[in-house]
């Protein structure tokens, strides 16, 4: 990661179409997951989807495009051990 420019925040790169809903998209511009602002008995949250999965639900934009966006940067990193073992 450079560490020479700006740090914006996931929430800047979130996509807003329709009111309520954010799309982020991957490195390729393949949408990656979606927010939706939804109505629940515990009040307004924002439902958390990565590639379809569920990850989860937030209760503010803030938190919803963080977990998003760590999802998104974690699926570029190669699993497993040190030196991929």
């Amino acid at each position: 990661m450079r560490d020479d420019g700006p740090r914006w925040h996931p929430q800047l790169i979130a996509r807003e179409g329709p009111p309520t809903h954010w799309v982020m998209l991957d490195a390729r511009d393949a949408e990656a997951g979606t927010i939706d602002l939804r109505r629940t008995d515990d009040g307004p949250r924002y439902r958390v989807e990565y590639r379809g999965d569920l990850l989860g639900w937030a209760t503010t934009l803030k938190t919803a495009t963080e977990r998003l966006h760590r999802a998104i940067i974690s699926a570029g990193v190669p699993s497993g051990g040190i030196n991929g073992s």
